[in-house]
């Protein structure tokens, strides 16, 4: 199992909000997922602590829920753009290795402002059982459960803090949580973790970005679904951001970030899907490692994380089409985004706008580590601001790539329309993936992290977007196969649009 050692920073260790530092977790395993969700925006990781050295991070992402391998590392949300002075706002973690973007509570309605009280009074992840919900409707429960009594529905209005936070059904309809009277929370599935977090109560250490003051609400969500092979191996997550502060901004985008490991987490693959809004990570063979603790073996899953529906389309007036007066598709944001064409004025939401892979390294594809490396990356370049250009590894200049500028890494054959290469066609032998990326010859494997991004977006003062995202683990028939596996992704997208899209 891969272990990544990290150190937290000395001001932790002196200033009196160590406490808030510590991350809040809870546990979800409704289904054949089992995972910890942070409640400071970076999810998915088992932290052991370690007195007087630091925490050491485990992969937590098992799939099956009882066994111990692991498809995905580490997560979290990234998000940056500008303000009217065209200074870069970034909020955005991936280790914590440097530091922190992100902490828990609410930020205030007036100033965009919190304190240590409020931190600590929302640093806690929620857990909440449908069954226990059912309970309540049914007038059959004796105990109410502590995380239903505390669900963090209202905010201090005379502090400042916004009336209404977590989302709940008022059966009384008096306005006001009080699951004494049979209110509840108002969750998705059959199992849900809900934390808040903020961008403003400190300085941004990880990123190096200004705030921009973001109140952020996440849910992550699953159905237990035993006759349901698909929907029992996927979870799904809900953002709610909010502007809290007075600025608008502009060219915002926001990105997925994960470090995917299938197993043994040195012999993987990427890729993406245009068309259906998904990258994923796949083993380079047929077989995960050589027996290693936590590696598949033979014919090992492979993980899909997809944007079901993006960030707000920045609003026109008019309904946007998916298709032209001819029946073609238009080649833009419709192609994965939601709400084209539906006779609805101004509620289209962006799709997957861009997907680059990074490496573990400290090369052009390596991590982001400054403020303007990783708002490079959410606009779909490299971390310098040099062009992806489709072929090879991306690189300019190296093997098998071309000179054609690209925002989708290894979309195999998923942009029939050219999207993703500004309407030029590559015209290459073999499509672009990892198994070819050289006309032909195979990248070498190893640990592969990657960022899908939507954008760009104007996000207003007060505005609210939500972003809609799903964790399909897919498990081949016999072996990996990306027609099987857009099924998968197909019948969890129709769900999504079918059952929760509200």
């Amino acid at each position: 199992m891969k272990q990544k050692f990290l150190i937290l920073s000395l001001m932790l260790l002196l200033v009196p909000t160590l406490k808030a530092q510590i991350h809040p977790e809870a546990s979800i395993d409704i289904n054949n997922i089992k995972t910890n969700l942070y409640g400071t925006g970076n999810f998915f990781r088992m932290i052991v602590q370690h007195p007087g050295f630091g925490p050491t991070y485990y992969n937590n992402y098992a799939v099956p829920a009882d066994g111990d391998c692991s498809t995905i590392f580490s997560n979290s949300l990234w998000i940056a753009g500008l303000d009217d002075d065209n200074n870069i706002h970034c909020s955005a973690v991936r280790y914590n290795q440097v530091g922190e973007d992100f902490w828990s509570g609410p930020l205030r309605t007036t100033d965009a402002t919190n304190d240590i009280y409020s931190v600590m009074d929302y640093h806690h992840v929620w857990k909440i059982k449908r069954s226990d919900i059912d309970a309540i409707i049914n007038n059959t429960c004796t105990d109410i459960p502590e995380d239903i009594l505390t669900w963090p529905a209202h905010g201090n209005v005379e502090d400042g803090y916004a009336a209404n936070l977590a989302p709940f059904i008022d059966t009384d309809g008096d306005g006001f949580y009080n699951p004494a009277n049979g209110d509840y929370p108002d969750i998705l599935g059959d199992m849900a973790l809900y934390c808040i977090f903020n961008d403003n109560y400190n300085v941004h250490t990880e990123s190096g970005g200004k705030a921009f003051g973001l109140e952020i609400h996440c849910m992550l969500y699953g159905f237990n679904a035993p006759d349901d092979e698909k929907l029992n191996n996927t979870l799904f997550m809900r953002y709610w951001i909010h502007n809290r502060s007075s600025n608008d901004y502009n060219n915002v985008y926001v990105g997925l970030w994960n470090d995917l490991d299938i197993g043994y987490g040195y012999d993987d693959y990427v890729g993406c899907n245009v068309e259906k809004g998904y990258f994923y990570c796949y083993n380079s063979s047929d077989m995960d490692g050589i027996g290693e603790p936590g590696s598949y073996g033979l014919n090992p899953p492979a993980q899909i994380v997809m944007f079901l529906g993006g960030a707000n389309a920045d609003a026109d007036d008019i309904d946007n089409p998916k298709f032209d007066e001819n029946g073609f598709q238009i080649v833009d944001e419709s192609i994965n985004g939601l709400g084209y064409g539906d006779g609805v004025i101004d509620n289209e939401r962006l799709g997957m706008c861009s997907f680059v892979y990074n490496n573990n390294s400290a090369t052009i594809n390596g991590d982001p580590e400054k403020v303007d490396e990783y708002y490079n990356v959410l606009k779909g370049l490299w971390r310098n601001g040099d062009n992806i250009y489709y072929g090879g590894i991306g690189v300019e200049g190296t093997p098998g790539v071309s000179n054609i500028p690209c925002k989708f890494m290894y979309p195999d054959n998923s942009d029939p329309y050219n999207w993703g290469t500004g309407g030029v066609n590559p015209n290459t032998e073999f499509p672009w993936n990892e198994e070819s990326a050289n006309n032909g010859t195979p990248n070498e494997s190893g640990d592969r992290r990657g960022l899908a991004s939507s954008g760009p977006f104007t996000f207003e003062s007060g505005e609210v977007n939500i972003i809609d995202k799903a964790f399909v683990t897919y498990w081949p028939s016999e072996k990996f196969d990306r027609d099987e596996m857009n099924e998968w992704a197909d019948y969890i997208k129709e769900y999504f649009i079918n059952n929760l899209n509200k």
